[in-house]
Order: C-alpha cells, then structure tokens, then sequence
C-alpha cells in the first residue's frame, strides 16, 4: 500500500509517537488493516444479531450496535490520520485495541439481552467500547493539545466523553433495577440511543477546535477500505445466511440467489469506486483548515455511515432470503426481507448521492435513478416471491450501470477525464482486485467449515486439498492481473465471472467430499467452477499474449492445467457414476492430490515462459492482502466457536489470548514486507520472476495453510460441544499450525533475503516441542502460553536484532 521507497521505514519510531507527515500519501498502515479485519467479525455479529431478533425493535438495537462500531472504528481512523500506527509505541497499543474489538465482536449477541451463567454481556460490551475510545481520545489530546483552540476543544470532548460514557453505563445498569410495570427493553435502548448522540458531539466540537486532517488520502483510503469491508461482510452473508461453518445444502434457489446477490454487490461496489470514491477525494485535497476536516467530518466521518448501514441491511436482507430458499420457515414477518433487502440498497444509493453532493455538489445521474426506481418498486415486490424480487433488484441496479455507459456515458467520461491520474498510485492494489480477494474471505472460511465438519485427519488433508486448489486459483489470476496493461472489457467480464465461480466453489467446499442429501453435487460444482475459473483465465492470458509478442511460444506450456482438468473430471465422472461408494474413501482424496501435484509441478517449469511481474508493488501487496484475509478467517473461527457460550472470565481471557496470538503470528510477516518488496524489485529479468514464484506462489502456500491451521485448531480447543478426539486433533493443529507457519516464513526470508531469523526458527522449534508437552494442560493456559512464547520472542528479536521494518536483512 506504499510507493516503493528506497528503505522500508527510514524510522520505526523507538518508543515515541511519530506524527504523520501533513498531505502524506500512500500511508495506510498494515497495522490499520489488521484491525479493521475486527471490524469484518462485528459487522457479522451484527448481522447475526438482527437475524436472531428480527423484529422492529431489534433492528433498532443492530442500528444502535452498528452506530457504536461506527464509533469505536472513527476515533481509530482520525488516530493513524495524526500519527503512525506502525511505528514507536503504537503497535502494542492497536494490539491492545485489537483485543477490545474482538471481546466486543464476541458481547455483541448480548448487547442488549444478557446469557445467564456469566458476565453481563451489554456491560461487558460498553467496557470494551470506552476503553477504545479513551486510548484514541487520550493520544490524540496528547497530540493536539497545543494552542488556545486545542486545548479549548479537547476538554469540551472529554466532558462529552464522560457525560455520554455515564448515560451508557446506565444503559447496562439501571433496567434490571426497574420494576416489572416498565419496560426495561425500551428504556435501555432509549439510554443507548442517548448516550451515542451524546458521544457523536465530540467529532462536531473536535472539528472546530485544534484537530485537523492531516493527510486527506489517508482519510479518503481508509474509508474506502471500510466501504470494502462492508461489502466482504456483505459477500460472507450471502453464502454464511444460515451462520458461519453450519451444513445446509446447496440448491437450485440457494446457487441462483447467490450468483443474483453478488451481481448486487459488484454494482453497488462499481457505484461507488468507478467515479465517486476519487470525486470526493479531490474535493477533500481542494479544501484546507477547518474547511478540510469539515469536509471530513461531514462527507467520510458522518455521510459514510449510512452507507454502510445500507450495506449491513442489505446483508441481512440476503441473509433472510437465503435461509427462506433453503427451508420452509413460516416467519411471522414474512415481507420484511424484501423491504429490508431493498431499504439497505436504496440507503446506500441515498448516502452515495448526499455524499457526492455534500463534496462537489454533483448529482449523480446514475445512483438517482435507481433510488427513484427502486422507491418505485417498493410498492409491487411485497406481492412477489424473495427470489423474484432479488431478481428485479439485479435488473435496478445493472440498470444505474448500464444508464452511466450509455445514456450519460458522455458526461461520465467527462468527469472520468477530469480526475485521471487522481486514483490509487500506479503499482498499488487496485479496488478491483481487493473486491475480488473479498469472495476468497468466504471460500477460506468455507475450507475451515469443511475441517470442521470433519474434525480428523482425512478431514484435514481434504481442507488443505481444497486450499491449495483456491490458492492456484487466487494466485493464477494475480500473476494475469499484474502482466495485463490495458483493462478491457474481456477483462472485466473474465474477472466477474471468477468471482462468481469462486462464490459457488464456497458454497460448496463443505460437501466437495460428502454431499448433503438434497443438494447439489459438491464435488461436482467444486470441480466444473474451477475447470471454468481455468477458461476465464485463459481469456485474459490471450490479451496479455498479444500485449507480449514474446509469450506467444508459452501456448503449449498449458499442458498441465488440460492434464489436471481430465483427472478431475474424471473424479467429477466417478462422483456421478458411484457416489455413494466414492464417498469419503481416501482413493479419491488421492486423485486430488494427483491433480493438483499435476498443476503445480507443471506451473513451477513453466512459469518463466507462463509469467511477467510487471508491478514489483502490485505483487507484493497482493500477496500481503491474501495473508491478511486468512488472519480475518483466523479472527471469525475465534469468534465462531465461542458464539453461543456466555461471556465468563475465562472466555474473556480466551478471546484477548487468540486476539495477541494472531497479531504476534501476524507481526512476523509484517514487519518484513516491505523490505521483501524492495528486494524483488533489485531482481531483473527472470531471476525477478522465479525470485517471485519462489517466494510469493509458493512459499505463501504454506503460510496460508498454518494460519488456517491455527483457525481450526482455535475452533476446536475454544468449542464447548466436541469429543475427546476432536480436542486433541485441535491441540496439536494449533501449534503446528504456528511452527508451519514460523518454518514457511523463514523459507520465505531465505528464498528472497538469502537469510534467516534465528529468533523464528527458534521459535518454530519450541512450539513444535511443546505440543506433546503440553496435551494434558487446559485449552486455556495452552493458548495462554503460546501467546506468552510469541510476544517473548518478538521481543528478544526485537532487542537483540533491532526493528525489522528498520533494515533489510543482510545477505549471507
């Protein structure tokens, strides 16, 4: 996400704060996008939480739980727009946020109705709320305390702070206290409401006083990345309606309502980062002073909100559309998901036109008419079945799309003109990519739902199967989307169409080996979506053929991928054929390994005449964006396994334990990439490219499986329902997990550093020592000690070998 400098980080900072350059760009952290990887696990509880209480009064509660995320996830934003988040003392303390954010995502379900037998849940909720807002309250008076300005806003904030803390406190406190004749849910949603009104003054004071912008692209960006976030939550429901990891077959309706939903999700993305999103970005760069952080206030910290609540009910909308194509649910609020499923859509829009009026009092033609005809349609969906309205939903918004590329397309190319060259660096991950790597959030997911499903070890060796079938899939693209140079129409339908075969493939991992009765082959839409993934890449490979003269020899180098297409249709034939009897035997298990041995051996040798790294940048952050999608994975099975317990004191332990396990796992890989990308990039030629196929295909593979090893072997030693085998397999899944991990990660170093880090290799050793040794203690002292080895020996590295993001690892 940073342009290639010459150094990676010329200064970690040591132990002081360091302020962020005035008009920086280029500059979000990976420290803010580990964090926001929370925030895809609140996003879904909320969701969830609506779902569970689908009723007036609980869609009031997500609104009001939606406004506090808003709140927690602000402050964070306006914090690493004043001072580094990765470097000096910042890191532990987003760690530290990082954990509260978990603990809340986990007190969500019990916002507001507390489980019996623990802590009380909306107490702990708004405990974990506070302490976020008071760190980034606390920081950001430190920094912008000076002047008669500063110091006047800053204790008008903490007044509203505390005033707005207490109401809340009250919220949690005073209704059990209330007699049987009041009713205690309307007041506690009343004293909610109150004290988040009062909490949302401290932006409009703040704003007035000596708190500014800093960096406009910093703001721009990070709200952007929100926009993406929302939409990935938004991707998940469309396949998770039912909940995270839990078997339902995988019908007709279900795949129709899918493929119809995520075309839903592309327009509502394409509306907003097509032309939008580098709209009000200029206008936020035009301003300046108090203008500017108006600007901000008003267009990102206030106008996006919504757009994001027009999101989250879109979701639930999906989601109750979902659960009522695949059971036969008489729901005592039967039209409520039409209108919720068309209310999200229109609030988006709504938001997309205020927010682009609110900048440079532009009207968008494109978003307006959709509001009005889908305000139209509001009135006749009611009176036809979910599946038809979502139907007549995919034709309003291709509608907005198809109106902007022809009917206004004169005045969209204008305005396209006039901001040219004003988007993302060239080299950076583009929005389209991201999108795309938010449908592999859901399949990653599904890959653990399979293992756990199967919680033994051919249920393990048939999740990794999977995983490296979705990671030739992920990286096969990547490499395509980093030689193509122009971005064509052949491009861009190739690229819709595997996101949707990759959705299908999520949809249907968990039955790819046993299929559910009354549902669709699974190993047979595994299969054909990815024969099919194969055709689009191939369509793009031939306008990268013709931008090369020099790959038009590479044609026939394609021989593995037609080898490994037969052996799985022949597997998908044999599936057909005997299904019952193919089931769950380990010959089939084999022919998969087969295939894929076939693939990737056949990509290793072909890979100088198959393959091009044109964007040193694009690559690395790619790859860097991936791996932080399999911690987001990480993050959700924590949250998964314990969703239904009540919230105790063990649990909380539990969640803060995982929370610094993952980011010490996490710390390991991010804190070298950036010296990892300047060292590619002193590579030419092609060294460049094995350098690349190397260390990013093929050594990633490996670290991604780890950390999805890690995610089950959470799930299975923090689930309460599970058998003696299954915690034990979960045991030493989790510590092997790490020292994989540990062991790739090195690899890695080796392979594009020529060195190693004795300190993780180490490190990898103790872990893998410790998991017999450490069979007989509790899940939880276990985790506790795993978190305890990774944050001592970051710190022993970090002493004895200084900062890694400080120097490049010297060659031997």
């Amino acid at each position: 996400m940073r342009r290639d400098d010459p150094a990676p980080h010329p200064t970690a900072g040591g132990r002081r704060l360091v302020a962020r350059d005035p008009g920086a760009v280029g500059d979000v952290s990976w420290v803010e996008l580990f964090v926001d990887l929370l925030f895809v696990f609140a996003f879904l509880a909320v969701t969830t939480l609506m779902g569970e209480h689908f009723s007036p009064l609980g869609l009031v509660q997500g609104v009001l739980v939606i406004l506090l995320i808003w709140h927690c996830w602000t402050p964070c934003v306006w914090l690493g727009n004043v001072v580094h988040l990765d470097r000096g003392v910042m890191p532990p303390i987003m760690l530290g946020i990082a954990a509260a954010l978990l603990v809340i995502g986990v007190a969500i379900p019990e916002a507001f109705t507390d489980r019996q037998g623990g802590l009380p849940g909306p107490l702990v909720l708004i405990c974990g709320y506070l302490l976020i807002r008071a760190t980034a309250m606390v920081i950001l008076t430190f920094v912008r305390h000076r002047g008669e300005g500063g110091r006047r806003s800053a204790v008008a904030a903490w007044l509203i702070f505390i005033a707005g803390g207490l109401v809340l406190l009250a919220s949690a406190l005073v209704p059990p206290l209330l007699p049987a004749t009041v009713d205690a849910a309307l007041v506690q949603v009343a004293l909610f409401a109150v004290a988040l009104l009062i909490d949302s003054l401290i932006l409009v004071v703040a704003s007035k006083g000596g708190w500014q912008v800093v960096s406009p692209w910093h703001l721009a960006e990070r709200h952007a990345l929100i926009v993406l976030i929302a939409l990935g939550e938004t991707i998940i429901s469309i396949g998770a309606s039912e909940g995270l990891g839990v078997d339902r077959p995988v019908t007709p309706q279900l795949a129709v309502g899918a493929m119809l939903g995520i075309t839903v999700v592309f327009t509502l993305w394409w509306s907003y980062f097509d032309l939008a999103k580098v709209i009000i970005e200029r206008a936020l760069n035009a301003s300046a002073g108090t203008d500017r952080t108006r600007v901000g206030r008003d267009v990102y910290s206030g106008l996006h909100l919504p757009m994001i609540g027009g999101l989250i009910f879109f979701a639930l909308g999906l989601k109750h559309l979902n659960t009522h194509a695949t059971q036969e649910i008489a729901h005592p609020w039967p039209s409520a998901g039409t209108t919720i499923l068309y209310g999200g859509v229109l609030l988006y829009l709504g938001a997309l036109v205020a927010v682009e009026w609110r900048a440079v009092r532009l009207l968008g033609r494109g978003p307006l008419t959709a509001v009005a005809l889908l305000l139209a349609l509001l009135t006749v969906v009611g009176r036809i079945s979910e599946v038809q309205a979502l139907v007549v939903l995919v034709v309003a918004t291709c509608t907005m799309v198809a109106l902007d590329n022809t009917v206004f397309r004169q005045r969209h190319r204008q305005l396209h003109e006039s901001v040219e060259g004003e988007g993302t660096d060239v080299g950076a991950v583009d929005p389209r990519g991201l999108f795309v790597d938010l449908v592999f959030v859901y399949a990653f997911i599904e890959v653990t739902a399979l293992m756990n499903r199967f919680p033994t070890l051919l249920g393990l060796a048939q999740g990794m199967i999977l995983l490296a079938l979705l990671w030739w899939a992920w990286t096969s693209y990547t490499w395509l989307t980093n030689a193509v140079r122009q971005d064509s129409t052949v491009v861009r339908l190739s690229t819709a169409g595997i996101m949707t075969a990759v959705l299908l493939i999520g949809l249907a991992i968990p039955q790819a080996f046993v299929p559910l009765p009354d549902s669709l082959p699974g190993p047979l839409l595994v299969i054909g979506c990815y024969i099919f993934i194969q055709l689009m890449q191939g369509l793009i490979f031939r306008q990268i053929v013709r931008e090369n003269s020099d790959l038009r020899v590479a044609g026939s180098r394609f021989a593995g991928t037609a080898i490994t297409i037969v052996i799985l249709m022949v597997i998908a034939g044999v599936e057909v054929v005997a299904p019952d009897r193919v089931a769950r035997h380990p010959a089939m298990t084999l022919l998969w390994v087969v295939a894929l041995l076939v693939q990737y051996v056949a990509g290793y040798w072909a890979g100088n005449q198959l393959w091009r790294i044109r964007l040193v940048r694009h690559w690395a952050d790619r790859h860097a964006l991936v791996m932080l999608i399999a911690f987001g994975e990480a993050v959700l099975s924590v949250g998964v396994a314990i969703n239904d317990e009540p919230i105790s004191a063990p649990t909380l332990v539990v969640v803060v334990a995982s929370a610094v396990t993952l980011g010490t796992i996490w710390w390991s890989y991010f804190t070298a990439i950036d010296a990892a990308r300047i060292a590619l990039a002193a590579y030419e030629g092609d060294r460049r490219v094995r350098a690349a196929r190397d260390a990013y295909t093929y050594l990633h593979l490996p670290m991604v499986a780890g950390i999805v090893l890690v995610a089950y072997g959470l799930h299975q030693t923090l689930a309460a329902s599970q058998d003696r085998d299954s915690a034990l397999l979960g045991h030493y899944t989790l510590f092997l997990g790490v020292a994989l991990y540990l062991f790739s990660n090195q690899m890695f170093w080796l392979r594009i550093f020529r060195t190693t880090s004795r300190h993780r290799l180490i490190g990898a050793g103790v872990v893998t020592v410790l998991a017999p040794l450490t069979v007989a203690l509790p899940s939880v002292v276990s985790l506790l000690l795993l978190s305890v080895i990774g944050v001592v020996f970051a710190a022993v590295e970090a002493v004895q070998q200084g900062d890694p993001r400080t120097r490049q690892p010297t060659r031997t």
